[in-house]
């Protein structure tokens, strides 16, 4: 196990430079200034002074290569630098806001996931063949196939336009407040005791988080059931029920040797969660990870960008570590050792 985490830590640090190395060239060469943005166009001196002096403060001023090492040994010492375009804010202060709200969103989201597709692919498994099965198999394929931009569109005009049930942006009521305790708004409400609020705040994550839940809950009753089936027509699966096990039990036993693959997959989607939010945050003007992502490309602001791109593919690369730990605890069939799994 110790030789499987090293081997992956390994290969995240080479993942982690190569993200470094193409986010940092890539938005250099993309069109545009962001200098540019802060300064009017013109021949006036005192504009073009004071342009190559914010120039030179920013670091603009130097080769592309030493800027990129530069931009390494900040993150190193875990220093993303500051915004460009707010004021000089640390990145680090601006996703420390962000980043909580993303977190309880996924969070959310995967449990509406799980609650609706565990039940789906149960009743796909045990009634193989028959309508519910086929109606759980559909169900899966436009879960997947569904657009979520769509999706969340279409959920704000039925739930927010049609029938009034749901706010449609933001996070909170304005006329409630949070005290803030850990940054995550449902949770801080609920440690402070403010219900009000914390329900104002799980009605706000709704749409989002269902537009979320349901495009990943297609694969996980896909995964599940193909699983589920694998292990129904085991042989200790029909010794079970000639003892008389009743049929919850046996079902708990099928679940219990179903997991490991399906534990996977859920742990690759939270990675997923963390760095797909962007285009539902951007839809519902969630001030999350995302959300902050796409206003820092569109204002060119460089060291925001780095700093979001950077940690949510090391949370991505930390989510698939986990789930394949969790693999090998729960299938002991599996050796993790250097870097391989074998049966």
């Amino acid at each position: 196990m110790l030789n499987f985490i090293l081997h992956r830590a390994g290969q995240t640090l080479i993942v982690l430079f190569g993200v470094t190395l193409i986010i940092f060239f890539m938005l250099r060469v993309m069109p545009g200034d962001p200098v540019a943005l802060m300064f009017a166009e013109g021949d006036d001196e005192d504009i073009g002074a004071a342009r190559a002096e914010f120039e030179r403060a920013l670091g603009l001023d130097r080769p592309l290569y030493v800027q990129y090492f530069v931009f390494l040994g900040d993150i190193l010492r875990l220093n993303f630098g500051n915004s460009i375009v707010r004021g000089g804010e640390p990145v680090l202060d601006m996703v420390a806001r962000a980043l909580p709200l993303t977190i309880e969103l996924s969070i959310y989201a995967l449990l509406i996931a799980l609650v609706i597709a565990v039940p789906v692919a149960i009743l796909s498994a045990l009634k193989q063949n028959t309508v519910w099965d086929r109606g759980g198999t559909a169900f899966a394929l436009i879960g997947v196939s569904l657009p979520s931009f769509w999706q969340g569109i279409m959920l704000v005009m039925f739930f927010a336009v049609w029938i009034p049930i749901f706010p449609v942006s933001g996070v909170l009521d304005t006329r409630l407040s949070i005290t803030r305790v850990t940054g995550a708004p449902f949770t801080d409400a609920v440690l402070t005791g403010n219900w009000e609020a914390a329900w104002s705040v799980l009605r706000h994550m709704t749409l989002p988080a269902l537009t979320l839940g349901t495009g990943i809950c297609g694969q996980f009753v896909r995964v599940l059931r193909s699983s589920l089936l694998e292990v129904k027509h085991q042989d200790f699966i029909d010794a079970f029920r000639a003892r008389g096990l009743s049929e919850r039990a046996v079902v708990r036993h099928m679940l219990h040797n179903a997991m490991p693959t399906t534990a996977v997959i859920i742990g690759l989607r939270i990675g997923a969660l963390l760095s797909g939010t962007i285009v539902i945050e951007t839809v519902f003007a969630y001030p999350g990870m995302g959300y902050l992502l796409i206003q820092a490309i569109n204002a060119r602001d460089f060291p925001v960008v780095q700093g979001v791109v950077v940690l949510l593919t090391a949370m991505v690369i930390a989510a698939n570590l986990m789930a394949d730990i969790i693999h090998g605890m729960l299938d002991p069939r599996v050796k993790l050792s250097g870097g391989r799994g074998n049966k």
